[in-house]
């Protein structure tokens, strides 16, 4: 299983982001995230809430409860960047393929 700072570098890589932004956005030096993403510092609650945030990323998949896959990290990174009225119709969207597999699955 792969450990929690794995995770956060993979994340943070995934999403193009520096190790000097991630810094900047929440509050800490750039070498606390290295130091972070080399296992050698622990992060406590608050910090994994920012990341989580941040990221785009469940606690539970950050600690292991959960797996995400890759493809919804870039989806959750993206939707956040559109407008509400595309992200309404993305939601929409989601909805009508929903009603539309339960109308095959009854066949």
């Amino acid at each position: 299983m792969r450990k929690t700072y794995e995770k956060l570098r993979d994340a943070r890589e995934k999403l193009g982001y520096s190790q000097e932004y991630v810094a900047r956005c929440l509050g800490v030096s750039r070498s606390t995230i290295t130091q972070i993403e080399l296992g050698n510092r622990k992060i406590n609650a608050d910090e994994i809430k920012s990341f989580c945030e941040l990221y785009h990323l469940s606690a539970d998949y950050l600690t292991g409860v959960e797996q995400m896959p890759s493809n919804q990290l870039v989806f959750a990174r993206g939707f956040s960047e559109l407008s509400e009225a595309d992200q309404q119709e993305i939601i929409n969207l989601i909805a009508f393929k929903r009603e539309m597999a339960a109308r095959q699955e009854q066949r």
